[in-house]
C-alpha cells in the first residue's frame, strides 16, 4: 500500500503510544471540567455532544492535532454498521488510527425514582464487550469507556465497576493479573474536576493485548472554578 495514504503515524502521532493517550484523556478530563455541567436527567448522547461540542469550539484546544466526533459510525467495506463511537479523536495526520470512547451513564435515577446502578450496562454487548469483540476498534491496541457518574458519586461507582468487572472477568477476557486499577495516567487529572478518576484494565483478545482506559467523571450540580475560565 502507498505509505502515503496508509494511515501509519510515526511513534510519536500513533494515539496508542502513552504521550498522545494522555494528551487525549487530559483533554477530555479538562473540557469537562470547563463545560455547563449536565442535569442529572440528561441523556447519554445529550451529554456526550455537549462534551465533544466543548472540545471542538473551546479555544482552550484550539491548538489540539486531534479532530473529534461524536455518534461516529464505523462502515464495513460494504457501507454495513459496525458499530457506533460515542466520541472519536482522530489525529490530523491519520487517515486510519483513532482513539475510541464508549460512554455510558452510571447511577441513573429514572422517571418515577427508579435507580440503577447500570454496571451491568458499562461491562456489558454496549459496552467494555464492545471493545473485547473489537466492534468499536478492531485490532486497535487502546480504547476507553467514559463513565458519567449522574449523581455525582463517582467513589462508589468505581468500586461498584470494579466488582462487576471482576465478576466478568472470563467474558472480558481479563489478563489474568488485571483488574480495575488506577491508572498510571492518572497525573493528568490534576487540576481537573474533583472526583474525577482513571483506571484501566488489561483484555486479552486473540491476537493482540486491548489496554482500555477508564475515565469516571462526576455530573456536579455546582460549578467548578475553572469553568467561569471558558465560554457558556
Amino acid at each position: 500500500m502507498n505509505a502515503s495514504i496508509s494511515g501509519n503515524l510515526e511513534p510519536q502521532f500513533n494515539p496508542f503510544e502513552e504521550t498522545p493517550l494522555a494528551e487525549i484523556i487530559q483533554m477530555t478530563a479538562m473540557a469537562w471540567t470547563r463545560l455547563r455541567q449536565p442535569g442529572r436527567r440528561d441523556l447519554e448522547d445529550s451529554i456526550t455532544f455537549r462534551l465533544a461540542g466543548r472540545i471542538a469550539n473551546d479555544p482552550q484546544f484550539a491548538d489540539s492535532p486531534y479532530d473529534v466526533v461524536a455518534q461516529y459510525w464505523e462502515l464495513g467495506l460494504n457501507g454495513e454498521l459496525l458499530g457506533r463511537i460515542d466520541l472519536r479523536f482522530k489525529h490530523r495526520h491519520s487517515n486510519r488510527l483513532y482513539f475510541a470512547f464508549e460512554a455510558k451513564r452510571l447511577h441513573v435515577t429514572y422517571p418515577k425514582g427508579r435507580f440503577s446502578t447500570e454496571y451491568a450496562t458499562y461491562t456489558g454487548p454496549d459496552g467494555m464487550l464492545a471493545f473485547v469483540d473489537e466492534s468499536y476498534a478492531k485490532g486497535f491496541a487502546a480504547g476507553g469507556m467514559l463513565g458519567y457518574v449522574m449523581d455525582g458519586q463517582s467513589q462508589t461507582a468505581l468500586d461498584g465497576l470494579a466488582l462487576n468487572i471482576d465478576k466478568r472477568r472470563t467474558e472480558l477476557k481479563l489478563s489474568p493479573n488485571s483488574a480495575l486499577a488506577k491508572s498510571k495516567l492518572s497525573h493528568v487529572l490534576q487540576g481537573c474536576l474533583d472526583g474525577m478518576f482513571l483506571s484501566e484494565t488489561s483484555h486479552d483478545l486473540p491476537d493482540h493485548a486491548l489496554r482500555l482506559l477508564h475515565l469516571v467523571v462526576p455530573v456536579s450540580q455546582t460549578q467548578n472554578a475553572l469553568t467561569a475560565t471558558g465560554p457558556s
